[in-house]
């Protein structure tokens, strides 16, 4: 199967599918995730930043050729696959949530913010697929940008949830 396929754009494909078409199944996910009124202006530019990160880890695939080396391909296809999958599951968690309720089920009852961790390790193991030094880049810059957008979702979620999001944050942790 490694010597089948010359260049990442198969894995920029799948990414783009397991990220994107979920969407389309849910109306009410689809207005939770494009509501970016809680956040502030240096969320609003972190988040057009990000969106830059976006679109080079869907175009840089496209310019590299999986690796040959067995135990990377392996790391590498294992991380990915698991990266995408519990970002489904995390997106099935987040579209069936009653819309103003708070999303503690699933996926979320182990990562305050599981569709971020497991897109990070969908794109870990894509930097590993390809060999990618750029992906690698982003898989250390995405986080960072990451990181301030977070807390103030955090925020967010202190003010409209109150005393729940405070014992949801005590038994859940933010990230892994």
């Amino acid at each position: 199967m490694i010597n089948n396929i010359e260049n990442g754009y198969i894995l920029s494909i799948i990414y783009i599918v397991v990220s994107y078409v979920p969407m389309l199944f849910s109306r009410k996910g689809r207005k939770r995730l494009s509501d970016f009124s809680w956040i502030n202006k240096k969320g609003k530019n972190l988040s057009a930043l990000i969106t830059v990160l976006w679109l080079i880890v869907l175009v840089a695939p496209v310019f590299c050729k999986i690796t040959d080396n067995k135990w990377l391909f392996s790391i590498g296809l294992s991380l990915f696959v698991s990266g995408l999958t519990f970002t489904l599951i995390s997106y099935y968690n987040y579209f069936t949530t009653p819309l103003g309720s708070l999303i503690s089920k699933g996926m979320y009852r182990f990562s305050r913010n599981p569709i971020y961790v497991s897109n990070l390790i969908a794109i870990i193991g894509l930097s590993i697929l390809v060999s990618s030094a750029v992906l690698a880049i982003v898989v250390i810059i995405y986080p960072i940008l990451q990181h301030p957008i977070i807390k103030e979702e955090e925020r967010f979620c202190e003010e409209r949830f109150g005393v729940e999001f405070e014992q949801y944050k005590t038994k859940t942790r933010r990230y892994i």
